[in-house]
């Protein structure tokens, strides 16, 4: 087998089939087939000739050759042929295609984005053997693109892209001009550039600082701006703040870039600050409603009031005064004398070339409120009414309240019966409660707001509905007046109470202890008289039974009274016990008694009345097994008059005769002037504790003093309590005499000394040797000394007095106890009375007794009065005064003791 010549490619791959065993190095691989195969074919190694041998079965032989030519092909240098080439639009530049490897002989050619390139005006090709050269003199935009060499010889091509860039400064394609919006509308800022890279576009304002101008600052994108892609720069809802000079700044990094700048105005229409105010003013005042606009003059404001054109001719009290100022205009319209017709929707129209705005302020001429009217009662009960009224006009101010004013009286000035109720502004009704029944009203309501309060409105009367009495009758009594009826008094409820008018009484009565019911009689009212009364019948005798009455008018029966006890009666009330005195002390007196012997009826209860002179009486209940008692806590040296009185169901017996007694102790004794008086140069010291009490302790002193020939007294402690041991009277006169009256108090009377004294130096004072001034040196004989000869008459007085009292006394027990006299009721004698008061108070001195009805009939047996016939009467500023003296018989000088009466 013949094989032919063969050529191949540098580093490639040849399979021959000849059946020789090779391979010689790793780049060769024999098949079983005999298939020789070369892997990266080199020149050097691998070309010349090979020879295939093949042996049959039977050994015979066949040899072929061949011979191998390696061709190279064709390689660019990267080095000189890069991926890009960057150039500036106007520079110059070249594309090197240099073949580093490939057999000879080597052809070239360029392609253009794909195309075959064709040179032109400033471009040219340069082809060598081994390399081919583009020149571009004046590189232009136009320039730009891909451009391949391609290198072919026998064996192979090879080709290398590689791009050339042309970087072209920014160009204006839309350039931005000077502009104007209207405040408030949309604007556009164009602005378009090309270039390459492609510029990017940015807007820039100028800042003002303290009104000098800054720096260009960048205007990002907001709410209101906003950038397109495309350059132009978009302002929403201009404002005049968005005015200024603004720079449009295209720049892709080659060359200083491109900007320009313009300016944007823009107009502001009139506007109002406010475009609504409140306004108000108290009525008869006067007021300026002003609004200012801001805007490009010129601007003129006009005024209307409810849609009517104002003017200066309008109202004479209306004036309007306009002032304009740079970008602000402002109008003023004043109202003199705001009357409640000024009230309204005022409107403040401004206009101008560009646009026009509107204010409008709400003015109120505000005053009190109208008096209120229509007031009408809703309802009326016992205890309340229910009202409704209307206020027509407000006063251009909220009604913050209401006060009801009412009262039971007529008066045109409402005041000082007046009670009031306060409403909140929002009612306009009211509930009048805790009222009187069946009562007459008079009722108005005064509205009131932020301002004053309005005029009251009409009055209108009133009557409440009657009710049911609210108390039960007062002072009910019960009197036994048979063994089978029982009288019952009472006294109507107090008006206050009566809810209306009375028309009768329920008695109602059933037996003591009972579970029956109350039986009701009906009784009607006696207008006629206070004191009501009746009578209930067919009683069982000497049972107990319980008693209750209630009023009833109209409306219903009142509430019971508490049930209070009678007892009808049996035969006859029983005789009062004899009483005497067993013992006394300061506070007590000790009594017995026996029962008549006579009297056979059964007592159950016996009563002891006593009472001190003057005073009213008490009385104390006692049981019947007893038959003598102390009566306990009486004043001290005091006298008292003592009567007893037996009950049974019957009622109560007639009183026994009165006895008198008096507790141990007497009325304050004075002391000598030496013991008492201590005098000085300008006072004279008073030694109280030198007094002696008499058995019962003192309780206060008073200190009296005058000069002696005057008779005006001077208090110098009107109430001197005790214990105290001194009391100094300061700042008298030298050389002067004073009389002093000392008066002692105590629970047994009162005792009064007087002493006349003289404040001298000290050094003429000599206490052993100077006379008594106080002390009169006078001995009465019996007969004449009246602190013996008064006693001894006042004791056989009061026993004549007592026999004159039992005669009168069963004289009178036949006659109506209702015309006798208390004995409380006299007026007691004080410590100094002017004469004609004692004539009225004390006996006559001709009976020296008083006479009184006994006690069975609730009155006080006469006490005969000490008194002194010869008593010693001074005629002075104040008066006739009569002065009761007594002169004990270890003291010679001027004294008086008197009986301190009542309480």
């Amino acid at each position: 087998m013949i094989l032919k010549e063969s050529m191949i490619l540098n580093e490639s791959r040849i399979e021959c089939s000849c059946g020789i065993l090779l391979p010689l190095h790793h780049r060769q691989k024999v098949s079983h087939g005999g298939t020789l195969s070369i892997q990266s074919v080199q020149r050097a190694a691998d070309q010349g000739e090979y020879s295939c041998v093949v042996r049959s079965v039977d050994g015979e032989t066949a040899t072929g050759t061949i011979f191998v030519s390696v061709v190279v092909s064709p390689s660019i240098d990267q080095h000189f042929f890069r991926e890009s080439n960057i150039v500036d639009e106007g520079g110059r530049t070249k594309l090197v295609c240099i073949v580093s490897k490939g057999d000879p002989p080597l052809r070239f050619h360029w392609l253009k984005n794909g195309l075959p390139f064709q040179p032109h005006g400033d471009t040219a090709i340069q082809t060598t053997e081994d390399s081919s050269i583009v020149t571009f003199k004046k590189v232009t935009s136009a320039d730009r693109g891909l451009y391949s060499c391609v290198a072919t010889n026998v064996a192979s091509s090879a080709n290398m892209t590689m791009q050339l860039v042309v970087n072209v400064p920014p160009q204006f394609t839309v350039e931005p001009k000077n502009t104007t919006v209207i405040l408030g509308n949309t604007v556009w800022l164009n602005c378009a550039a090309v270039g390459f890279p492609a510029p990017s576009i940015l807007w820039k304002k100028l800042i003002y600082t303290e009104n000098t101008a800054g720096d260009f600052t960048y205007v990002h994108s907001s709410p209101r701006a906003h950038r397109y892609n495309n350059g132009t720069l978009v302002i929403s809802d201009a404002e005049e703040n968005d005015g200024g000079a603004y720079l449009c700044q295209a720049n892709n990094g080659i060359g200083a870039g491109l900007s320009k700048i313009v300016s944007l105005q823009v107009l502001v229409p009139p506007r109002f600050k406010e475009s609504f105010q409140s306004r108000a003013t108290r009525e008869g005042s006067n007021a300026t409603l002003k609004c200012e606009a801001n805007g490009h003059a010129p601007i003129t404001i006009t005024w209307q009031k409810n849609k009517t054109v104002l003017g200066s001719t309008s109202n004479k009290r209306y004036s309007i005064r306009n002032i304009s100022k740079k970008h602000q205009t402002s109008s003023e319209l004043q109202i003199m004398g705001a009357v409640r017709n000024d009230t309204g929707k005022y409107t403040c129209t401004a206009m101008s070339d560009i646009g026009m705005d509107e204010a409008i302020i709400q003015f109120l001429v505000q005053g009190p409120p109208d008096a209120p009217s229509n007031l009408t009662i809703l309802n009326t009960t016992s205890r309340s009414i229910s009202l409704f009224w209307e206020v027509a006009h407000n006063g251009n101010s909220h009604i913050t309240g209401s006060t009801v004013q009412y009262q039971t009286v007529s008066d045109v000035h409402w005041n000082g019966q007046t009670s009031q109720l306060i409403v909140s502004g929002a009612e306009n009704s009211a509930f009048l409660r805790a009222l009187t029944p069946m009562s007459l009203y008079f009722v108005r309501v005064i509205a009131e707001n932020a301002l004053g309060q309005s005029r009251p409105s009409a009055v209108i009367n009133v009557t409440t509905d009657e009710e049911a009495p609210s108390a039960y009758p007062r002072e009910v009594q019960v009197h036994s007046t048979g063994a089978q009826s029982i009288k019952v008094t009472w006294k109507p409820p107090s008006e206050e109470t009566q809810n209306g008018h009375i028309k009768g009484y329920y008695i109602g009565y059933k037996i003591s202890m009972s579970p029956d019911n109350y039986v009701f009689k009906q009784v009607e009212a006696n207008s006629n008289k206070e004191q009501q009364s009746t009578y209930i019948t067919g009683l069982q005798p000497i049972t107990e039974y319980d008693i209750v009455v209630k009023a009833f008018n109209s409306a219903g029966a009142g509430p019971k009274s508490i049930k209070i006890s009678g007892k009808t009666l049996e035969t006859a009330p029983p005789t009062s016990p004899i009483v005497q005195i067993d013992a006394t002390t300061s506070s007590t007196i000790s009594i017995s008694w026996k029962k008549d012997i006579k009297d056979k009826a059964a007592i159950p209860e016996y009563s002891v009345h006593y009472k001190l002179d003057g005073d009213d009486w008490n009385s104390e209940q006692l049981g019947s097994s007893v038959d003598r008692h102390t009566i306990k806590g009486l004043k001290c040296g005091s006298r008292y008059q003592l009567y007893m009185t037996a009950s049974n169901s019957l009622g109560t017996g007639e009183p026994s005769a009165p006895v008198f007694a008096r507790t141990q102790g007497a009325p304050p004794v004075s002391p000598q002037e030496s013991a008492f008086l201590q005098r000085d140069a300008t006072s004279v010291t008073l030694r109280l504790s030198s007094w002696n009490d008499g058995g019962c302790p003192i309780q206060h002193f008073l200190i009296q003093h005058r000069p002696k020939h005057q008779s005006q007294w001077i208090t110098a402690a009107l109430k001197l309590d005790m214990p105290r041991d001194l009391y100094t009277l300061r700042h008298l006169s030298q050389d002067k005499d004073y009389v002093v009256m000392v008066t002692a108090h105590s629970d047994a009377g009162l005792t009064r000394a007087e002493y006349v004294v003289r404040a001298v130096t000290a050094s003429v004072i000599d206490p052993a040797s100077s006379p008594a001034f106080g002390k009169r040196e006078t001995f009465l004989p019996f007969y004449k000394n009246i602190a013996l000869v008064v006693p001894v008459l006042v004791s056989s007085l009061v026993i004549l007095v007592l026999l004159f009292a039992i005669i009168v006394c069963f004289r009178k027990h036949s006659q109506d106890r209702m015309e006798r006299n208390d004995y409380d009721n006299r007026k007691p004698v004080g410590e100094a009375l002017k004469m004609n008061d004692i004539s009225k108070q004390l006996p006559m001195k001709s009976t020296k007794f008083s006479h009184y009805t006994c006690p069975a009939g609730k009155t006080d047996y006469a006490e005969p009065y000490t008194s002194n016939d010869s008593a010693v009467s001074k005629q002075d500023s104040d008066g006739l005064f009569a002065t009761i003296k007594r002169y004990p018989t270890r003291h010679t000088y001027m004294a008086a003791s008197y009986k301190q009466g009542g309480k």
